[in-house]
């Protein structure tokens, strides 16, 4: 039977469902919402969910309080220790995962239909009574500050860290998410205790489920897993950003070859009505692979680096626009001189038809990319509710983007793109570049 279940997850894992999908709102008799993608042509049901306030909710003095709790969620509940309640998970093939971002707690299990309530059963135990047993908590602890000391000898950490704590200066978002190690060891179980009883809670809440389980099943289900949950979460108001007014040019100096470049500027939310413009403009600059103009003229024209690239960054109470690359200490000056030279050339002449087009047919083609499974179908609803973006999504999205207009980019272009607004962060030894500020390497 094993073998057998064994089988079945991993050939239902690869089965996407239909690109005309319905999503349904269900709703349990306790109240509890969930978006429903409903799939009975192989018998796995993919449960994701999210759990508003996140990193940022980590006081001050207890950074890494938010993943020390989440990655204790399958290590013990209720009866079972670590070693029965993985067992468990392994003997029924479920798979089940907690992870932590900035503005939310994620979770996700898969179940094979057979076994979904057992493995509804241990998700509930795992949400409702952790079990926080000592033996685990400092476990877990060891295993957190050996990442904290791999994380401190990566110069894209160091420059990450360094370029968020200049641009959310005095905002959770720019504390660290696996703490120090001083308040790694400061925190006690009590600490977790409370943390999961503030913030696992019902009206902070976003459910997505695909598979095959009627709307019935999941009603029941829902109260089944988070029906014992609080009914409000205790979570501290969190300000939106307010960024510094005057870029910089950030030098960390680190022994090495290379320098790690890491820059960014103020961009838009994800709800922001810019959005969709500033999607196909970031495409155009750096997103785009080898199409996009940064890689054209940084690696391909130049051989300055390897590789380029800019992503918009939106998160609950701020946006970004950021890129990254790598080069050789000498070639500093002059691949950041192009980055500056290809930026100021969007800015002040804009882009062209064709890039546009290009852009809009890639961000079109890229959703269904994105849903080739059931989980990865799943992972996109609960993004969708994150985003507050609505059930008919999916149905208005690709005319939302066919429908930006050259004044829409042109806009976007100077309202987000201002390449004197760009703050760069340089981990290295870099040559041909003046920083204005020299700032130390995070040792602990």
């Amino acid at each position: 039977m094993k073998q057998l279940r064994a089988v079945l997850f991993l050939i239902i894992m690869l089965w996407a469902l239909p690109a005309n999908a319905t999503i349904e709102e269900v709703v349990s008799p306790g109240g509890i919402k969930a978006w429903l993608v409903q799939d009975s042509k192989l018998p796995l049901i993919s449960m994701q969910f999210a759990f508003r306030g996140g990193v940022e909710q980590d006081p001050s003095d207890k950074q890494g309080l938010t993943e020390l709790t989440v990655n204790l969620l399958t290590e013990g509940a209720g009866k079972y220790d670590s070693a029965a309640f993985q067992q468990a998970l392994a003997d029924n093939s479920i798979a089940m995962q907690f992870n932590v971002g900035r503005d939310a707690i994620f979770g996700e299990i898969k179940t094979l239909k057979m076994d979904q309530n057992l493995a509804f059963d241990l998700l509930h135990l795992a949400v409702t009574n952790p079990r926080f047993d000592g033996d685990e908590i400092n476990r877990q602890r060891d295993e957190q500050l050996t990442s904290l000391k791999i994380q401190l000898g990566s110069p894209d950490w160091q420059a990450r860290y360094a370029l968020f704590s200049y641009l959310f200066a005095g905002h959770p978002y720019g504390e660290r998410m696996l703490g120090t190690a001083a308040s790694l060891n400061s925190l006690k179980r009590e600490d977790l205790q409370n943390f999961a009883a503030k913030h696992f809670a019902r009206d902070n809440l976003i459910i997505a489920v695909t598979g095959d389980i009627s709307r019935e099943e999941l009603a029941a289900t829902l109260d089944r897993v988070f029906g014992d949950l609080p009914l409000h979460a205790q979570l501290a108001p969190i300000d939106e950003v307010k960024f510094p007014q005057q870029p910089q040019t950030i030098l960390v100096p680190r022994e090495g070859t290379q320098t790690e470049m890491m820059f960014a500027m103020p961009g838009p939310k994800r709800t922001d009505a810019d959005w969709y413009a500033a999607d196909i403009v970031n495409y155009i600059l750096g997103s785009g692979g080898f199409s996009s103009r940064l890689m054209h003229e940084v690696r391909d024209k130049r051989g300055l680096t390897y590789g380029i690239n800019t992503m918009l960054s939106p998160m609950e109470h701020a946006g970004i626009v950021v890129g990254e690359a790598a080069t050789d200490n000498p070639k500093v000056g002059q691949a950041w001189s192009v980055v500056m030279q290809v930026w100021q050339g969007i800015y002040h002449d804009g882009v062209t038809e064709d890039e546009v087009n290009a852009a809009k047919d890639y961000l079109t083609g890229a959703l269904p990319l994105a849903m080739t499974s059931t989980d990865k179908i799943t992972a996109v609803l609960v993004d969708l509710q994150m985003n507050h973006l609505g059930q008919d999504y999916l149905e208005k999205r690709n005319s939302l983007i066919r429908g930006v207009t050259p004044q829409d980019i042109q806009d976007v272009i100077h309202r987000w793109f201002d390449p004197e607004k760009l703050t760069v962060v340089m981990v290295g030894q870099p040559q041909g570049i003046t920083p204005t500020e020299t700032w130390q390497q995070v040792r602990e």
